[in-house]
C-alpha cells in the first residue's frame, strides 16, 4: 500500500484554545487494553475497550477527535469497524466529534503540534503510529502571542491504542 493510502493524513486548525484540565491522563505507558494516554496538557483523553478476544481473527479500533472541545477518544478491540467507530464517538462524547483513524490488527495516534494542527495516522506497532503521526504534522511555531518559546518545535501525541493483537 503507498503511503499516502496507508496514512490517514489529516489536518484541523483549532481556532481558539481554552484553559482545559487532562482527566484520565497518566503515563505513556500502554495498559491492558493497549491503550496509551499521553501526558497531554489542555486535553480529556478517553478510551474504550470492546473486550473482544479473538484467537484467529481481526480486531478494529478507531480515534475520534473533537478539537473545539480538547477530546480525544479511542475504542479498541471490537469486533467490525462500525462498532469501533460508533465506540470511539460515544467515548467521546461530544456533539462535534469525529472519527479521524480507523484501523484493523494495528494501531492509530493523534499529534497536535504547536500551531494547534493536528495529524493522525495508523501503523502496524505504537512506535511506527505515534512517529507517522508527528511526521504529518512537521515542525511548527505557537501562533503569536505566545508566553513561552517562539521556536519551531515538533508535534506531541495526544493519545495512541492498540488493538490487543499486535
Amino acid at each position: 500500500m503507498s503511503v499516502v493510502g496507508k496514512y490517514a493524513l489529516g489536518v484541523a486548525a483549532l481556532a481558539a484554545v481554552g484553559a482545559f484540565t487532562v482527566a484520565n491522563a497518566g503515563s505513556a505507558a500502554a495498559g491492558a487494553s493497549g491503550v496509551a494516554i499521553a501526558q497531554a496538557p489542555g486535553y480529556t483523553a478517553v478510551s474504550r475497550d470492546g473486550g473482544f478476544q479473538v484467537a484467529a481473527g481481526d480486531l478494529y479500533g478507531a480515534l475520534a477527535l473533537s478539537s473545539d472541545r480538547a477530546v480525544v477518544a479511542s475504542a479498541v478491540n471490537y469486533g467490525s469497524w462500525a462498532a469501533a467507530s460508533r465506540a470511539a464517538l460515544d467515548e467521546c462524547g461530544v456533539r462535534d466529534c469525529r472519527v479521524v483513524v480507523e484501523f484493523r490488527n494495528a494501531c492509530g495516534a493523534v499529534a497536535q503540534g504547536a500551531d494547534y494542527r493536528f495529524g493522525w495516522a495508523w501503523d502496524h506497532s505504537r512506535a511506527a503510529a505515534e512517529r507517522s503521526a508527528v511526521d504529518v504534522l512537521g515542525f511548527s511555531a505557537p501562533p503569536f502571542p505566545d508566553l513561552g518559546s517562539a521556536s519551531p518545535r515538533a508535534a506531541s501525541v495526544i493519545l495512541s491504542a492498540c488493538t490487543a493483537n499486535i
